[in-house]
């Protein structure tokens, strides 16, 4: 199967959005692009940023930061750097050119890891790998006031 089953329907769908972010825009700007993007319209918000502009380790970071402050919007980013190679098996899962934040509702995302739950998408991913993937982390977080 491909890294994400979903992505080619929801690119031909018109449901995912690409935001190049110049290197002239300060980091600021992605809270920006996800509070101001419509999540009941489209499903993916994808910003793409040079893939110098940033190490690994600092991409990872400002992900950490982008999902404590969205957490309570229902929304997880996802970071890809084309230095974080990820693979199953032999099946690269990078995009590997650039710097990418994939910005998704959380509910909208656990519903459709539960439909490839109930098929063999999983069965060559390591329960390490799975779970730093697809763990609680990453679902829908109940607020309680």
């Amino acid at each position: 199967m491909p890294p994400c089953p979903y992505a080619r329907q929801a690119r031909l769908d018109g449901k995912v959005e690409f935001k190049e972010v110049t290197d002239m825009e300060p980091d600021s700007n992605l809270w920006i692009y996800i509070d101001r993007f419509d999540f009941e319209k489209k499903d993916v918000l994808v910003l793409i940023m040079h893939p110098r502009r940033w190490k690994p380790h600092y991409t990872k970071k400002l992900a950490e930061q982008l999902n404590e402050t969205f957490k309570r919007k229902n929304i997880l980013v996802m970071e890809d750097h084309p230095q974080l190679v990820e693979k199953v098996k032999d099946v690269v899962l990078n995009q590997g050119k650039y710097i990418l934040m994939l910005c998704q509702n959380r509910t909208k995302l656990k519903t459709f890891e539960d439909r490839l739950r109930q098929t063999d998408y999983y069965k060559n991913w390591s329960t390490k790998y799975e779970e730093e993937v697809t763990g609680s982390w990453r679902h829908p977080i109940k607020i309680e006031f």
